[in-house]
């Protein structure tokens, strides 16, 4: 019996500013620690679709959380509600704080996003906190994430079209 599956990816070109990932992971748990003391959290699927629909063009796009002294870096130009988590695509400015933000995503050395929200509606099961609605307020770059799956994805590249050496060095590997 053949139990291969088949997924297919679309494949869009970028402008090479564009980073990409999952900013809201969905069924996973964390504990918080804040005003309200310590709890579990975790967020359930569809909690910003609202935001999403209302405002999801104008969310931006900073870094740690920092809106009083740096200016986003960058703007939402594709948020979705997947099964596994809120998957974002952010455009990011062509600004010195931009190139320093797109930098560090591409050295590795911030690798993850947190997100910024104000909780509308809540439910309990056991001792966590489900958040059942939420409006999404911005998305952070940062280095270290509440949520471990978080994770930028990667940088879209400004072609799709590699050097035909790097695609023989990539086939190479698959040589046994």
């Amino acid at each position: 019996m053949n139990n291969i599956l088949f997924r297919n990816a679309e494949l869009k070109p970028g402008s090479g500013r564009q980073v990409f990932g999952t900013v809201v992971p969905y069924g996973e748990e964390i504990t918080v620690r804040d005003f309200d003391g310590e709890y579990r959290e975790r967020f359930a699927p569809g909690a910003f679709q609202r935001s999403i629909t209302e405002r999801g063009h104008k969310l931006k796009l900073l870094v740690s959380h920092d809106a009083r002294t740096r200016y986003p870096v960058g703007r939402a130009v594709e948020l979705r509600e997947e099964r596994f988590g809120l998957f974002a695509a952010f455009e990011i400015a062509n600004t010195r704080d931009g190139d320093e933000a797109l930098a560090n995503v591409n050295a590795g050395v911030v690798d993850s996003f947190s997100v910024g929200f104000r909780p509308i509606r809540d439910r309990r099961e056991g001792d966590v906190v489900v958040r059942v609605e939420a409006a999404l307020l911005e998305v952070s770059l940062t280095g270290i994430p509440a949520y471990p799956g978080a994770e930028i994805a990667g940088v879209r590249a400004q072609s799709l079209v590699i050097p035909r050496s790097i695609a023989e060095a990539r086939l190479s590997l698959l040589d046994w």
